[in-house]
């Protein structure tokens, strides 16, 4: 298989071959599959009520007729309850319904409530004695209370989407509004393997890779990155509920938090939208890192001189337009949803950045490479589209078939996201996502139901550098070059097969099922290409932290890879590769791999009412995933789980829920990033290793890095020699005796075999109580253990000496090594380890108190008290654990704990029948505040002697502790609609952003420059001074290195018919 020159691949006939035998195997499975029915699982897309029907005096009335009938499609379902008055109406689609009950002898009583996503809401019925008659009056119950839920949850409704302000109107971030869930920091100080312009969600304080997003039932979780790919539009969706603990077994795959979304369907009427959202930086504060334009300086060109304007461009258009109704009333409905987006937009830099980049510069002028310029443009385009078809066939099966399709285009994208790149370390994105799900949902018998659910999905990311220059870094501060985090190019292709069988035994509900998922992923990952040279921040002094080491051409590591050599050991290349705009296509082909991965689950369980206040949910789930044979066997993760639900009565629809369970999810694909071969290099293996783990030619130089320039192997200058070479073009000498390094074939990663599934155990106790109508307050004390968390680390670490000498290697793997010495490595050797050996804890109290709009008026208030704890756990090569020999010292405070974090929302409707001044006006607010972040100080330097500068700490300084500042945001929506007729209006809308404009810091720059504490250390270890912020011989210790946005406008109309 080879990479085409558009990018695409080419197949060869023997990869063809293999694809066709692929794909006649799975139409084979799905037809056998659609033949027995298998019970295989779903996520839930569908709602149910139940209840019981009584007379006036309590007594039950034996066999009454209730009936369900949909508001917008007219989706009728009937059931006959029993001789004890109790009923149940499963599957049916999410929405709004009128219930009635009936009985000859008894007058008809109707209700009207509307049923959220995943809801088994309770609706009970008083029917009087008496003639039936035609006039019934509805009674619209509002909230209705789900006495038999046991899981900890939280509906995002469509109020809520419509008339909330969110920024960027990405949908998902009113996961947000959620006790228990904040943007995940997970990968901070470190690469995201793949950027998805999404907001990523940590819940409990986990891994941000741990969760479970579906759309429609259907698996939306991108195998490469680890989070959520692309989502339909905030117009096409209906709405969602976010889990933060299920103990149905139904639900899989997920140690942290799922979120299980649902779009919107046609009707019996017509309807329709069209909008425009508009942005322009003219209307916006200034960010407090925004760089500035060059020619506008006191000198121009000079930005040192002062003077110069700031570069805050931000223009966007958000665009599109919705169209739903009937194709035949009653049965056929469609609903179909276009949007666009155009913007364009100045990036942020690192303070580090916008106050030595004249120094940067140069430097880069002196190896001759172009410079940097800080004024370009981010481009974030996209169009994407959603098509959905919704039949009812009969009265007993339900049909919808969906496709979205999403095209986007970034250009300038920070492969890093948090200030720590140049444009020359920037990314441009082609990406296209298509999915297909189809959903068939069949009543057998009022007690008998199935629910059959089918995905097809493909991803074609393009994911080119911006330029081929080497990554050339300063420890924990900033870089330059191509970024050696992520892959060149990612397709994934997925087929999904899910499942449920439920049927009503009495008071016992029994549900059977399971899901089947078969992904490819093709990936091109040069990581060290062309080279890579990390230098330290020495002797640093005032806005010049880098001079000293960057300017003197002296790194203290450098690591390459001979992609282009047919023996990968010619002594020259052509350094005019460093002046292209991105890889050349035989080096992507070089790096390019090819996974086969399957994930299976499969459960049962038992939703018993034990009585009419007592719901036991147990029962146990399996769940498995295989990788290519001999790479990881194939595991099952065998889950129980149980929930209880008690309801003591009808005082203010009280319900206290308690549960217990594990919660098994996949093995994190970052971690297998670098595998066949796809960080480049040749597919042959020694006897010890299994066939997942590639092996390359790489070389790579170790300086005295532990001990600082001028002592060890780096005196003489054989390190600032090898650098001016590879500017050159000429490879190190491997004859020279001082060589300080290895050559040979090495394996970057290798991927342990008995790697063990990632698990959770989850505890929660919850309240929930309706303290008055309409609203419902719920408060739940929530524990998450995760348990074979995934992560790297350094399986060639030496002990450090602790004397000025070179800080060497050993080779654990049983081979020479890379000893004191630098003996050139033997074939053994191994640099990093994927494994399961990390594990987190979350403690947290967590309050949600909501109220639908009504009276004019709604509102929410989520309130999260917690403490999360790991080691950390993050997938990648960055931020390895500083001793390989300690584990034990890396736990600290979670890169996602929060203490407190508080969010309130509310909405404000004014009248529409009073003037035609006053009419028709709505305010709305979100309200965002969190506790200060915690973030790690680093020591710049490689003060372990591992070869490695990014994951040293200060002294014996944990994990973590360096204290950033709060987080406080409002934002607020002020509209009007304008009424023309009956059905059609316009609706004008201002939205502000952080409208008090607080600067709300998102990461700092933590690299101390220095092994020990200052001035303490001594001058040995900390220099002659000045020093700064505690005791930091660095001035930028402390500053800003990325920020939230400041205060942004936006500004829509949209016209509804």
């Amino acid at each position: 298989m080879m990479l085409a020159s558009d990018g695409g691949f080419n197949m060869d006939s023997h990869v063809t071959k293999n694809t066709l035998r692929t794909t006649y195997g799975l139409a084979m499975f799905l037809a056998v599959a659609l033949c027995l029915v298998l019970p295989l699982h779903a996520q839930v897309v569908t709602v149910s009520v139940q209840g019981r029907v009584y007379d006036t005096t309590g007594a039950a009335i034996p066999q009454p007729t209730v009936t369900v009938v949909n508001a917008a499609t007219g989706l009728s379902r009937s059931a006959t309850a029993t001789a004890m008055g109790e009923y149940q109406i499963p599957s049916l689609p999410v929405g709004d319904y009128t219930v009635t009950a009936e009985k000859t002898g008894f007058q008809k009583s109707a209700k009207k409530l509307h049923l959220d996503v995943g809801a088994a809401a309770t609706l009970d019925f008083d029917l009087a004695p008496g003639q039936v008659t035609q006039e019934v009056t509805v009674q619209d119950v509002g909230e209705v209370a789900e006495p038999t839920r046991t899981m900890v949850s939280s509906v995002i409704d469509e109020q809520k989407i419509a008339n909330l302000p969110v920024n960027g109107r990405q949908f998902i971030d009113f996961a947000l509004l959620a006790p228990g869930v904040k943007i995940g920091d997970t990968t901070s100080g470190s690469t995201d393997v793949i950027i998805e312009p999404v907001t990523k969600l940590s819940f409990a304080g986990q891994n941000i890779h741990y969760n479970f997003i579906a759309v429609d039932g259907a698996d939306n979780i991108s195998t490469a990155s680890g989070v959520q790919k692309y989502t339909p539009s905030q117009e096409a969706v209906r709405e969602f509920r976010v889990v933060n603990s299920s103990y149905s077994t139904e639900f899989g795959r997920a140690v942290g938090g799922i979120v299980n979304i649902i779009t919107k369907s046609g009707s019996n009427d017509f309807h329709g939208s069209a909008y425009e959202y508009f942005r322009n930086e003219k209307l916006d504060a200034g960010s407090i890192l925004a760089s500035s334009d060059p020619s506008t300086c006191a000198t121009p060109g000079v930005l040192s001189s002062g003077g110069c304007t700031k570069l805050n461009k931000l223009r966007q258009n958000q665009f599109g337009f919705t169209l739903g109704g009937p194709v035949v009333k009653n049965r056929t409905f469609f609903f179909a949803n276009y949007e666009g987006q155009r913007r364009r937009e100045s990036p942020y830099y690192n303070s580090i950045i916008l106050n030595g980049i004249d120094d940067i510069n140069a430097f880069k002028a002196a190896i001759g490479f172009p410079l940097e310029n800080l004024n370009v443009t981010r481009n974030t385009d996209y169009n994407n589209v959603l098509a959905r078809l919704d039949q009812s066939i009969g009265e007993k099966t339900n049909v919808f078939v969906r496709y979205f399709f999403n095209d986007g285009s970034l250009r300038n994208y920070s492969p890093l996201n948090d200030g720590f790149d140049l444009p020359s370390g920037f990314k441009n994105n082609d990406d296209k996502d298509h999915s297909l799900v189809g959903n068939i949902s069949t009543v057998f018998s009022p007690s008998l139901v199935n629910e059959l659910r089918l995905q097809w999905a493909h991803r074609n990311y393009d994911f080119p550098t911006a330029s081929s220059q080497p990554h050339m870094e300063v420890a924990n501060q900033f870089a330059i070059g191509v970024n050696r985090g992520n892959p060149d190019f990612y397709k994934e292709s997925r087929f999904e097969l899910v499942d449920s069988l439920t049927k009503n035994v009495g008071r016992h509900t029994f549900s059977f099922g399971g899901d089947y998922n078969w992904v490819r992923t093709t990936e091109s990952f040069p990581l060290f290409y062309p080279f890579e040279a990390t230098f330290l921040c020495i002797n640093p002094g005032p806005g010049a932290c880098f001079v000293s080491n960057l300017q003197d051409h002296d790194p203290v590591v450098l690591f390459f890879e001979r992609f282009q050599a047919p023996n990968f050991d010619e002594a020259s290349f052509d350094p005019s590769v460093f002046q292209l705009s991105h890889y050349p296509q035989s080096v992507r082909n070089d790096a390019l791999g090819v996974l086969d991965h399957t994930y299976s689950g499969f459960f049962a369980q038992d939703n018993w009412r034990a009585t009419s206040h007592l719901t036991v949910n147990f029962g146990v789930r399996a769940d498995g995933e295989s990788w290519p044979d001999g790479v990881l066997n194939k595991q099952w993760g065998v889950d129980p789980r149980l929930g209880i639900a008690y309801s003591p009565g009808k005082w203010h629809n009280l319900v206290i829920r308690a549960g217990s369970g594990l919660f098994h999810g996949i093995v994190p694909a970052p971690l297998l990033a670098c595998q066949k071969p796809s960080c480049g290099g040749q597919v042959k293996f020694r006897p010890q290793e299994d066939d997942l783990n590639s092996v390359t030619e790489l070389w790579g130089f170790i300086n005295n890095t532990c001990c600082g320039p001028g002592t060890g192997y780096a005196a003489g200058g054989f390190m600032a020699n090898a650098f001016n070479g590879l500017i050159a073009g000429n490879y190190p000498n491997p004859a020279d005796p001082l060589t300080p390094g290895f050559l040979g074939p090495s394996t970057i990663v290798r991927f342990t075999k008995d790697h063990k599934q990632p698990y959770g155990i989850q505890n929660s106790l919850a309240v929930e109580f309706e303290p008055f109508k309409d609203t419902v307050l719920n408060v739940s004390y929530l524990r998450t253990h995760g348990v074979h968390l995934g992560s790297f680390y350094n399986i060639n670490q030496a002990p450090n000496p602790g004397t000025p000498q070179i800080c060497g290697l050993h080779d654990s793997a049983g081979g020479t090594g890379c000893k004191a010495q630098f003996i050139p490595a033997s074939a053994n050797f191994v640099f990093f380890e994927a494994d399961s050996r990390w594990y987190s804890e979350f403690d947290g109290l967590l309050v949600n108190l909501n109220r639908r709009v009504s009276h004019h008026v709604g509102y929410g208030i989520s309130y999260t008290w917690s403490k999360s704890l790991d080691d950390g756990p993050n997938p990648s090569f960055v931020l390895i654990p500083q001793d390989t020999f300690d584990f034990h010292a890396e736990k600290a405070l979670s890169a996602d704990h929060v203490a407190h974090r508080l969010v309130g929302n509310a909405t404000f409707e004014g009248p529409t029948k009073m003037n035609a001044v006053l009419n028709n006006w709505q305010l709305s607010t979100i309200v965002s505040l969190e506790s200060p972040h915690y973030f790690t100080k680093f020591a710049g330097l490689d003060t372990n002697g591992d070869g490695f500068t990014s994951n040293d700490r200060v002294g014996i300084e944990p994990r973590n502790t360096f204290k950033g500042d709060s987080f406080q945001s409002v934002d607020l929506r002020v509209s009007r609609t304008f009424k023309f007729t009956e059905r059609a209006s316009l609706q004008a809308l201002a939205e502000a952003f952080n409208t008090l404009n607080t600067v709300n810091i998102r990461f700092y720059n933590t690299a101390y420059t220095a092994a020990d504490f200052c001035p303490a250390g001594g001058v040995g270890v900390c220099g002659p001074g000045p020093y700064f912020r505690e005791g930091s011989p660095n001035p930028n210790y402390g500053t800003p290195r990325a920020v939230f946005n400041p205060r942004q406008i936006q500004f829509a109309l949209r016209f509804t018919w």
